[in-house]
């Protein structure tokens, strides 16, 4: 079972620069971010669409050059920054400063509170992440910062663990205080993943496209499978087929229900 959510049906943001201090823009054609949400965030609020299990945030984010998200606060939710394109530089209030590029993975515990900020420092080149929001098993916590820095063939036609759960042993690199996981995979052949009984998972394409195919389909579905573009979602409840076409590049948070 699945249930596609086409780039077209996503909320785009594209906020005032002064938001988050950040220059008028140089091109009024071309404003400094745009952001594709997957669930109501910030200005954008649907009340049939506010998370999926413990995934509360999905956001696909295009910062131009010089520009960024100023000093913020945080407080009680696991952060996850993955990078796609240029380089994305982490700042906060515990002194944590770091720039990582593709394939990274920049990881916050928020927890009691921080300040925090993301800045694509590049003078010529646009910066491309996806922030994820989980919410956490404990609130209140203390405030840690990891990251993980991307390796060349990492996820080329396999998938990669990045990130896993604190409390279970996971190998992945990056641990957070919630019973999920994160994966990604950059795919020219078919590529198969298996959700169990009780679990589901959200996946985005990151890149390029694939037809997606399961065993069963929800009522009124007369498909079984479903060609998935750059940006699109999918919300998956049963074990999937990944048939790229061309290279494909996906992130999937695979969650208990």
């Amino acid at each position: 079972m699945f249930i596609h959510i086409p780039a077209k049906d996503l909320y785009v943001s594209e906020p005032d620069p002064r938001y988050f201090g950040n220059p008028k823009n140089d091109d009024p054609k071309v404003n400094w971010l745009k952001s594709r949400f997957h669930f109501s965030f910030a200005e954008y609020r649907d009340p049939q669409n506010q998370q999926f299990g413990v995934l509360r945030v999905m956001n696909d984010d295009l910062v131009q050059p010089n520009r960024g998200f100023g000093e913020h606060p945080h407080s009680n939710m696991e952060i996850v920054s993955y990078i796609v394109q240029g380089e994305l530089t982490h700042g906060d209030s515990k002194g944590n400063k770091e720039s990582l590029g593709r394939g990274s993975a920049q990881y916050m515990s928020a927890g009691s509170g921080v300040y925090h900020s993301e800045f694509n420092l590049s003078k010529n080149e646009v910066c491309r992440f996806i922030q994820i929001w989980i919410m956490p098993r404990q609130t209140h916590t203390k405030v840690q910062y990891k990251s993980y820095r991307g390796q060349d063939g990492q996820a080329d036609n396999k998938w990669f663990h990045l990130v896993g759960d604190l409390q279970q042993n996971s190998q992945a690199p990056a641990k957070i205080n919630q019973d999920a996981n994160i994966w990604t995979n950059e795919f020219t052949t078919e590529q198969r993943f298996e959700i169990k009984e009780g679990r589901q998972a959200y996946l985005l394409c990151v890149e390029g496209s694939f037809e997606l195919n399961v065993d069963v389909c929800l009522p009124l579905q007369d498909v079984k499978s479903q060609l998935v573009n750059q940006h699109d979602g999918v919300k998956v409840f049963k074990s999937i087929i990944l048939k790229p076409k061309g290279k494909a590049h996906v992130l999937l948070i695979e969650m208990n229900k």
